[in-house]
């Protein structure tokens, strides 16, 4: 009853804060942006860059459609779970910025519940976003019942960025520092594509990427596409509880 209390007024809140903060708006919105111009400009850019002898060519034999699944991994999976976690990730600096955070902790409300609120709510948005990115873009599909398995493990990105985000700013400029990071850092994606395995699975080193391998393992028909999901999802679960517990040494300091 507590934990239905907490989200009905967390929630109340943060659509209030989103709502009044147009960069936040933006966005979300970002995240449309990128599905629709990607729906429409793939198929008419490989058109385009076939008929006019681009790609493929005699130096670089591959259309832009063989490379669909990177760039849907990248720009649904990874981007979209990312620009939510950020979202969210800004919302927490503004409380930290307000000193929300310290007067969470004087309250009946266990610290822990609050946190797993600021880490379940972007995952849970970042599902849907990831899920509905990828059907607007209509490349690269993958039968609703494995897709839906992989964004759920991509949304954990989402986690991951705000309590990074909350963990390591201390406000906004810096919080606009990580975000630099947090994009240079999805580049591994695109980079792994192009890795041949095994030295690929170095990539892995970088926990969200093994979703995206998930994904272009599905596309290819492997039967091994589930195990690289585990992977991803055991690795980012771990990231996150390493960096709710710091969230929480942090809140206390």
């Amino acid at each position: 009853m507590q934990l239905a209390k907490l989200v009905r007024r967390l929630g109340h809140n943060d659509v209030v804060l989103i709502g009044r903060d147009r960069f936040l708006i933006g966005m979300f919105l970002f995240t449309l942006a990128i599905a629709v111009m990607l729906r429409f400009a793939l198929p008419w850019l490989n058109d385009y860059l076939a008929e006019y002898g681009i790609l493929p060519n005699p130096a670089v034999p591959i259309s832009l459609a063989d490379v669909y699944p990177m760039l849907v991994a990248f720009f649904a999976l990874f981007q979209g779970a990312l620009l939510v976690g950020m979202i969210f990730g800004f919302l927490l600096l503004d409380e930290k910025e307000d000193s929300t955070i310290k007067a969470m902790l004087v309250t009946p409300v266990p610290f822990k519940r609050y946190a797993m609120y600021r880490a379940g709510v972007p995952a849970i948005l970042a599902f849907l976003t990831s899920t509905t990115m990828v059907l607007m873009i209509n490349q690269a599909l993958l039968p609703l019942w494995p897709l839906l398995l992989i964004t759920g493990g991509a949304s954990l990105t989402a986690s991951i960025a705000a309590l990074f985000f909350a963990t390591f700013a201390e406000n906004k400029v810096q919080g606009f520092a990580l975000a630099k990071f947090g994009g240079i850092a999805g580049w591994t994606v695109l980079f792994g594509w192009f890795v041949p395995e095994p030295l690929q699975w170095l990539i892995g080193l970088f926990p969200p990427f093994w979703i995206s391998k998930s994904f272009w393992m599905a596309l290819e028909g492997s039967s091994w596409w589930w195990a690289a999901l585990v992977v991803g999802i055991v690795l980012q679960a771990g990231l996150m509880i390493w960096l709710l517990q710091r969230f929480q040494k942090a809140a206390y300091r």
